[in-house]
């Protein structure tokens, strides 16, 4: 119930940003179907959403009580809300359109580069059999050198004399010549000789010494391959699912979340206006993912002489409503930046706000930002060098938007994506 009821809190505030305001009066009288359950879900509606992938129940709608009994930790939403947000997309990118023959080469270049993918993953797989075939071929020959100590006490108990004298008598039958040889050869093999005569209890010791060693590297590799691939499917994994489901690659500076003296140039490229000199903010959306860490960046085209932006994110409803301006001076500003003079400035921690204690940068910089929600930080690095810095952003039910604060007149910057961050 606590769940719900921090939901229902999170969605009402959600609901009455002054985006929103203006489109929920549309879905105001959904009609929402009783729940099916019966028992303490008779009479509820399911006018929630199960936003969970992999959810186990394979229910989309769901009522309070199905949140409580089948729905624990997943992420829901009200199909009110999610309503809202995507009419809100769809007015905001009712002029981005496609002519057919774009859709047909976009979709010709994805078919494309999918086909080499699959031929390059059946490569790689290819190369890892052949691998782990090479270390099936070495635990054969491990386990073969064991035998091969064995049968070299055969020759210890002086069987020797009596190998070489087959040799010698049978030099002309091929069959058992080369049957006497290869004995001979397998007791040769084994290339440390023990310097004393060893009993079966010590030999017996030293087999398990040494099977367990190598059963503690197999142990190691297996470990390293399954964190090694893990990780690679997670980062593919997040890729696939940013590409698909989140809105990263459509992040843009829109009309209604900038300051008045702010210029949008192109969608991601923003200008302060030629007017007076003052702090103004510039909000990009949507909102960074709260479930996985972003990495986006802001390139600075125009710097003025006397050196001072700052670039990071913000609390989008905390910058409304103080008009897109800043008031540095106490915590609460909304903001989590990096200023080119060497400032770090924080909403909510004190030690890390209106302190000079970051790295520099300027025209021509890239400042590359990544938001670790799940460690609760956001990491600051200037491209091309080994300087970071790193603010601490406490959990909060607030979204947080990528920004741009401008003080300077003509001072210009352009974002650079998650998908661009590389190519710079």
């Amino acid at each position: 119930m606590k769940q719900w009821v921090q939901n229902a809190v999170k969605t009402y505030k959600q609901m009455n940003k002054p985006d929103d305001k203006l489109n929920i009066k549309k879905f105001s009288s959904l009609q929402y179907p009783q729940c099916p359950f019966g028992g303490d879900h008779s009479g509820e509606t399911m006018s929630l959403i199960c936003l969970e992938k992999d959810c186990l129940q394979n229910q989309i709608l769901c009522c309070c009580i199905c949140q409580e009994e089948f729905h624990k930790g997943h992420q829901l939403k009200p199909l009110k809300l999610l309503l809202c947000e995507y009419d809100q997309q769809l007015r905001e990118h009712q002029n981005i359109s496609l002519k057919q023959n774009e859709k047909d080469m976009l979709i010709k270049k994805i078919n494309e580069q999918e086909e080499k993918q699959l031929i390059y993953i059946e490569e790689l797989k290819e190369q890892i059999n052949n691998k782990l075939s090479k270390i099936v071929n070495l635990e054969r020959d491990f386990f073969e050198n064991l035998r091969k100590f064995v049968k070299m006490r055969e020759f210890s108990n002086g069987n020797q004399q009596t190998v070489i004298e087959t040799i010698i008598q049978n030099q002309t039958n091929v069959e058992q010549l080369s049957s006497s040889v290869k004995s001979l050869l397998d007791a040769l093999v084994v290339q440390e000789m023990p310097e004393k005569d060893l009993n079966y209890e010590e030999i017996s010791r030293i087999f398990d010494f040494h099977i367990k060693d190598q059963k503690d590297h197999l142990q190691q590799l297996e470990k390293q391959f399954n964190q090694g691939i893990e990780q690679q499917i997670d980062l593919l994994q997040q890729k696939t699912q940013k590409t698909i489901f989140q809105k990263s690659y459509q992040f843009q500076f829109l009309a209604n979340n900038k300051h008045p003296q702010v210029d949008i140039i192109q969608p991601k490229i923003v200008k302060a206006s030629n007017s007076t000199h003052g702090y103004k903010f510039a909000v990009m959306t949507p909102s960074l993912d709260k479930n996985q860490t972003t990495v986006f960046g802001f390139k600075l085209i125009n710097v003025h002489q006397s050196n001072w932006i700052a670039v990071g994110v913000c609390d989008l409803s905390i910058v409304q409503t103080k008009q897109f301006g800043f008031a540095f001076q106490s915590l609460g500003h909304g903001g989590y930046m990096v200023s080119s003079n060497g400032g770090a400035w924080s909403s909510t921690t004190s030690n890390q706000n209106n302190v000079v204690k970051c790295f520099k940068f300027g025209k021509g910089d890239t400042i590359v930002c990544t938001y670790d929600p799940k460690n609760e930080i956001i990491i600051f690095h200037k491209q091309k060098s080994s300087t970071t810095f790193k603010l601490d952003i406490p959990k909060s039910d607030h979204d947080l938007y990528p920004c741009v604060l401008f003080y300077y007149a003509l001072d210009e910057v352009e974002f650079i994506s998650p998908e661009g961050i590389n190519k710079q």
